[in-house]
């Protein structure tokens, strides 16, 4: 319950996905590619490779989510998407990533890599302390924890 009120909490800090202007409808775009029917958007990041929405050509979503009668837990759905010009194209769902807060970003050709706050060993899980550094293969869109 805690670590549900805690995560409610950071999320509560981030703009909706959608309220960032020029991007479009961004949190209906997460909800229709990413999550499950009866699933509950809890907080959204969306990562692009440029900070002008009509530069930016590949980003990843990130949704945190809840599923009715699923208890008090939060889970994690993310996804490639392109640009097309007229709006955003889902490309592949990316599978293996973990944290909150996600940050960091950086595109590369074939990869992007990004850094999230997941639990040190002892850390109580409502107050995660570590870091973690990932790599999502663009083609595949399998995360890999670097360090």
């Amino acid at each position: 319950m805690i670590r549900a009120a805690l995560i409610a909490a950071l999320l509560a800090l981030t703009p909706p996905a959608a309220a960032q202007q020029g991007w479009g409808d961004l949190d209906g775009l997460l909800r229709a590619q990413l999550l499950p029917p009866q699933a509950s958007l809890v907080g959204a990041f969306w990562l692009p490779d440029h900070a002008d929405p009509g530069q930016a050509r590949r980003a990843l979503g990130i949704a945190f989510f809840e599923v009715a009668n699923g208890g008090n837990s939060t889970n994690i759905a993310t996804g490639y998407f392109l640009g097309t010009g007229t709006g955003w194209a889902f490309a592949n769902p990316v599978s293996g990533l973990f944290g909150q807060g996600p940050r960091d970003v950086v595109y590369y050709e074939d990869r992007v890599e990004l850094t999230t706050t997941m639990p040190n060993p002892g850390d109580p899980r409502c107050c995660p302390t570590g870091e973690a550094r990932w790599s999502v293969n663009i083609a595949t869109g399998a995360a890999t924890r670097l360090r």
